[in-house]
């Protein structure tokens, strides 16, 4: 059940719809990220030759959420003061937001905050879990429902169609896509994750967020960290949705008691968390 999907069956679930291969400049910041002695004064550089990207990076790292005390003015400042694994993810983010939001496409502005919002939360969340780093808890938070960007390109009706979707379960929400369009936001967000080369287990978690049942499988190969990513994903929405005053998915009463024993958290500690988590998305 939590195996790759092939390549011959997801060619034949995209029905023409057109995966964006993965930005140079991602590509160039993971190898500086993976060398030895990474070089910030070429990181910056290539940040910076992109107007546009160093423009957004710079608002992003300036906004209320990170707090800094000064306001930065360029792109070697924001490394200097958030240091390379930090900028780089805000980087994807933007990157993200840039290959999936074309000027011609519906404004999707909501969305976004909503996608880097649980990105947070869900980095912060990993803190108090062990096995999956906060940088995979941002990616997946970022990442997790990167499919309905690319779905309401291809399809014109799709934004509309969802708006309801808080009173659907996730697992309803696919199930109505996969009738209506032939394919799910999960499944085009999978193949996404997977052609921009994200780690295995962040795809699959991509794939499988709205299955629960998931949780109630062997623990073999990535199983736990899959499942970890999903309950962390799963949280971080709720908390994003208790925050902006939005109704929460329908099966969230469900599935709170199997998420919060998959990650250790009991009823007080879970609390606080929530509550701390609000708290950092009113800064």
């Amino acid at each position: 059940m939590l195996s790759e999907m092939s390549a011959e069956d997801a060619k034949a679930l995209m029905r023409g719809m057109v995966i964006p291969p993965r930005p140079d400049i991602l590509l160039d910041l993971e190898d500086e990220q993976h060398s030895s002695s990474p070089d910030f004064a070429k990181i910056a550089r290539l940040i910076s030759a992109d107007v546009a990207l160093s423009a957004a990076v710079i608002k992003t790292v300036n906004s209320p959420f990170f707090s800094l005390a000064t306001r930065v003015a360029s792109v070697q400042q924001a490394l200097q003061l958030l240091g390379l694994k930090n900028l780089s993810n805000i980087v994807q983010g933007v990157v993200l937001r840039q290959v999936l939001s074309p000027s011609t496409q519906d404004d999707l502005s909501i969305f976004w905050a909503s996608s880097n919002s649980i990105a947070m939360v869900a980095a912060f969340l990993s803190e108090s879990v062990h096995g999956v780093s906060a940088d995979d808890a941002y990616t997946l938070g970022l990442f997790l429902n990167c499919g309905k960007p690319l779905m309401a390109a291809r399809f014109p009706n799709y934004v509309a169609a969802i708006c309801g979707e808080e009173a659907l379960s996730k697992s309803q929400l696919i199930s109505n896509e996969d009738q209506q369009y032939g394919v799910s936001h999960n499944v085009v967000g999978y193949l996404l994750a997977r052609t921009w080369y994200l780690p295995s287990s962040t795809s699959l978690a991509i794939l499988h967020v709205h299955n629960f049942e998931v949780f109630k499988q062997s623990a073999v190969g990535d199983w736990q960290s899959i499942c970890t990513l999903i309950a962390l994903a799963c949280l971080a929405e709720h908390i994003v949705k208790l925050s902006h005053n939005q109704p929460e998915h329908a099966e969230w009463p469900k599935i709170e008691l199997l998420l919060r024993q998959h990650l250790g958290f009991d009823l007080d500690e879970f609390e606080d968390l929530v509550d701390t988590g609000q708290q950092m998305l009113l800064r």
